[in-house]
């Protein structure tokens, strides 16, 4: 590898690739298995172990009950794990809170570590010879890993490959880079570490090639539905028969005979609500429409161009309205909820005629009244744009990789345990923030880089709320809403729950006890 190859790993694994590099780094992990080997060396979790304790002062301690609890309260139970292959200090702060790492008085002798990790399990399950799984149980190379009802999310140490399966489930851990499904679902979120990992079932393996994909296997046959990136679909001899992107649906029959197969865009088929989005009411909280009435410098069409030059007004706390000016307004808006596709959008809202290839960005700004004090934290993600801000502050920033809003450095989390369209880091997730019963100014920002394939979701939790879960375990978090939606608007709400549960494994829900209430919303130019 030359040097250039290894900066590039390097970079990746410092967290601070940008987006142009990463491309680099997938295409030369698709093409290169030396590179891939020196990453997933370079990335194993024990290596991060030893770097991580060997800067720390003092090794981790043991959770106290109380630090058990406030960990619990951090993260919901259905996330135990951030990944491998996000930001070491990500890693460092969240994985050592849950439990990855060692505790600081067992030696190495005393834990023996196989290829993967239970990061956690609801139900009954077993490996091996009847060895009963729990939370924490290494799973080794050659088990067979068997559950009658349930749901198990595992981790690949050196790969950093993500597995959530469902039952009832026998799957065969074959190595580092392979399973083998005979019966069950299950949905993996591979980074560029685990690219070539083997899904192998009676009638197919698919060999990942940088994505998240689900696979069921049973008497009947197959299916596999790729979420984002590509796999190959090869034969049992080795000859590789297709390649399925995102979007695509196949089914095979018990001969390995293809039945079904739907090529298709995930981001294309999901359904745009006709809600209602401009004429806002007294009770609205209001926005704009923003986009460039003329073409801009062909040069910059590759850039975040919207993105950066709306930056000052973030910047501003929203007070330096001055980056408006250059702007083509459409007409006032209404705030509806963020969910769903906005294909249409610009021309719904009067944007249009507009330059496309420039993008489009939505503001929504005004006080409001959260529903109960408390602790409340964002949930959600978008293509490509979402940002929250609360009192001026920004608190959430949902954007894909090429938003020029991750320059803000918001703090994030991603969770790629959770089905996400757009992004193998799946649904972002902001720190907690405190609402003390008091009013507050909310800002939100939702657009696209250019063109109109657009889609978003927004999200709320409150802290100490239960919430029902999918069979993925996805809490459903409500909505976020600023109005009680009409019995259409319900309507419209469900069909896209319907869809997302059926296509892509996520929800959420409508709840009235979880609105905001809009006190003040100033006219914005």
């Amino acid at each position: 590898m030359t040097e250039n190859e290894l900066n590039l790993l390097h970079r990746y694994l410092d967290g601070v690739i940008s987006p142009d590099e990463f491309e680099a780094l997938e295409e030369l992990l698709r093409a290169n298995a030396e590179a891939r080997a020196t990453l997933r060396s370079l990335a194993t979790i024990d290596a991060k172990w030893q770097q991580l304790a060997s800067d720390a002062a003092t090794p981790w301690p043991k959770h106290s009950a109380d630090e058990t609890n406030l960990a619990d309260r951090q993260a919901p139970a259905s996330l135990k794990l951030t990944p491998l292959w996000l930001a070491v200090t990500t890693i460092a702060l969240v994985v050592a809170a849950l439990g990855w790492f060692r505790e600081s008085d067992e030696t190495p002798s005393e834990t023996e570590r196989g290829i993967a990790r239970v990061i956690r399990i609801e139900g009954e399950g077993t490996a091996g010879e009847d060895r009963i799984v729990v939370d924490g149980t290494e799973l080794f190379a050659g088990e067979d890993l068997a559950m009658q009802q349930g749901l198990i999310e595992l981790a690949f140490r050196e790969t950093g490959v993500h597995v959530v399966a469902t039952a009832p489930l026998r799957m065969k851990l074959d190595s580092n880079q392979r399973v083998s499904l005979h019966e069950g679902q299950v949905k993996l979120v591979v980074p560029p570490q685990g690219v070539g990992f083997v899904v192998d079932t009676v009638q197919r393996k698919f060999v990942d090639l940088g994505t998240s994909f689900v696979v069921t296997a049973g008497a009947k046959g197959s299916e596999v539905l790729v979420l984002d990136g590509q796999i190959s679909v090869d034969d049992h001899d080795g000859k590789s028969v297709d390649l399925m992107h995102e979007g695509e649906f196949a089914r095979f029959d018990r001969t390995g005979k293809v039945k079904r197969r739907m090529p298709s865009r995930l981001s294309l088929a999901l359904p745009e609500l006709s809600l209602k989005a401009t004429k806002p009411s007294g009770n609205s909280l209001h926005g704009i429409v923003l986009g460039y009435a003329n073409p801009i410098a062909k040069g910059r069409l590759a850039e975040d161009v919207i993105g950066r030059e709306l930056l000052p007004l973030i910047q501003s706390n929203f007070r330096d309205r001055d980056c408006l000016e250059k702007f083509h307004q459409g007409e006032p808006l209404s705030f509806r909820g963020i969910s769903g596709a906005f294909h249409e959008f610009p021309d719904r809202t009067g944007l249009a005629p507009y330059f496309r290839e420039g993008g489009w960005m939505a503001w929504y700004h005004g006080q409001v009244l959260p529903p109960r004090p408390g602790r409340y934290r964002f949930w959600g993600y978008a293509d490509n744009h979402l940002l929250v801000a609360v009192d001026g502050k920004p608190v959430f920033e949902g954007s894909r990789r090429d938003s020029s809003f991750r320059e803000l450095g918001i703090p994030r989390t991603d969770n790629p345990a959770l089905p996400c369209l757009i992004a193998r880091a799946g649904f972002a997730c902001s720190e907690w923030i405190e609402m003390n019963g008091d009013s507050v100014q909310l800002d939100f920002l939702f657009g696209d880089v250019g063109g109109n394939l657009t889609s978003g979701l927004l999200l709320v939790e409150r802290e100490g709320e239960n919430y029902e879960e999918t069979f993925w375990g996805q809490p459903k978090w409500p909505l976020f809403l600023t109005e009680a939606p009409s019995a259409e608007e319900t309507a419209e709400f469900e069909r896209l729950v319907n869809h997302l549960e059926q296509k892509t494994m996520g929800s959420f829900s409508i709840a009235e006890d979880a609105i905001w209430k809009v006190l003040n919303t100033p006219k914005l130019d």
